[in-house]
C-alpha cells in the first residue's frame, strides 16, 4: 500500500510540472522540520485564477496563468510550529488581454511575461488531537514583480500600440488544515480564505497621442479549499502534491528535506 502510494504521489508530480505553460501550496499542518532545526526545499506551482476589474467600462474580467518555481527555506521555531520563507521565479500569461476587434487591428491578444523574482512567507502548526489525526491554522502572504507586456498595429487604420502593465500583485491567504496519518504518510485538506489583487494600467498610443486607464483587478471570489499529500521518500527527504480550488484549479509540487 505505502508503495503504491509512493508511486501515485511521483505521477501526480510528473503530471504537474510537464504541464507548465498564483498563491504556492500550503502543505500540511504538521511542520516539514522539529523544534530548532531547519528544512530545505525546491517546488513548482501551477497558478490559474480568474479575475474581474473594478473599473467595469473600460476593463473586463480575463483567466491568468502564473509558473512559479522556489526555493523554501523552514524553520522550527516551537514545538509544531514553523516559519517559512520562498523565493523564486515566476512569469505571467493572460489570455485575451489586448484589444483585437472593431478599430482594433493586428494586434496580439495574449499579455505574456518571462520569469521575474518572487516572495512569500508563511507560518503554521499544528495541533495533534491523536496520534493519527491532526488540525492546525496558516498563515502566507506574497509579494510579486510589476509585468508588462506591448504589441503594435492599427487603430481606425493609424499605426498603434498598446502597452499594458500588472503592478503590485499581492496574496494573503488564511485557512485551516487537517490532517490524516498512515505511517509517515499524510494526507491533508480544508478550507482557505485569501485575497489577491494587483493594479493594471493599459495605454493605447496613436498619431503622436497616449489613452492611459488603469484599474484594479481582484480574484473573484474569497473562498477555497485545498488537499493533498506528503509522501516520505526517505530519511528526512519528503514529496509533497497539492491541489488548490479558488476561482480555478491549481496545483504544484516539492521536494523538501528535514535536517
Amino acid at each position: 500500500m505505502k508503495k503504491l502510494v509512493l508511486i501515485i504521489g511521483v505521477l501526480m508530480l510528473f503530471v504537474v510540472t510537464s504541464s507548465m505553460v498564483y498563491a504556492g501550496q500550503f502543505g500540511p499542518p504538521e511542520p516539514a522540520t522539529k523544534e530548532g532545526k531547519v528544512a530545505l526545499g525546491v517546488g513548482y506551482f501551477y497558478y490559474s485564477a480568474k479575475y474581474k476589474p473594478k473599473d467595469t467600462v473600460n476593463f473586463r474580467e480575463f483567466k491568468g496563468t502564473q509558473n512559479q518555481a522556489y526555493l523554501q527555506l523552514g524553520y522550527g521555531f516551537v514545538k509544531n510550529t514553523e516559519v517559512y520563507l520562498r523565493v523564486g521565479g515566476a512569469d505571467a500569461k493572460v489570455k485575451n488581454a489586448f484589444s483585437t476587434s472593431g478599430n482594433y487591428s493586428g494586434f496580439k491578444s495574449d499579455f505574456e511575461d518571462g520569469l521575474k523574482p518572487f516572495g512569500t512567507i508563511g507560518v503554521k502548526g499544528v495541533f495533534n488531537v491523536s496520534p493519527s489525526f491532526g488540525i492546525g491554522p496558516f498563515l502566507q502572504a506574497s509579494l510579486y514583480s510589476s509585468y508588462k507586456d506591448k504589441t503594435s498595429g492599427t487603430y481606425l487604420g493609424n499605426p498603434a500600440t498598446q502597452e499594458e502593465k500588472a503592478k503590485k500583485q499581492r496574496e494573503i491567504d488564511i485557512g485551516v488544515g487537517l490532517q490524516g496519518k498512515i505511517g509517515e504518510t499524510i494526507i491533508y485538506g480544508g478550507p482557505v480564505i485569501y485575497w489577491a489583487k494587483h493594479k493594471v494600467d493599459w495605454t493605447l498610443t496613436t498619431g503622436g497621442v497616449s489613452y492611459p486607464y488603469s484599474t484594479t483587478y481582484k480574484e473573484k471570489n474569497n473562498l477555497g479549499g485545498f488537499a493533498g499529500i506528503r509522501l516520505p521518500l526517505s530519511k528526512g527527504l519528503n514529496l509533497e502534491v497539492e491541489g488548490q480550488l479558488k476561482s480555478r484549479f491549481s496545483m504544484g509540487g516539492a521536494l523538501t528535506y528535514s535536517f
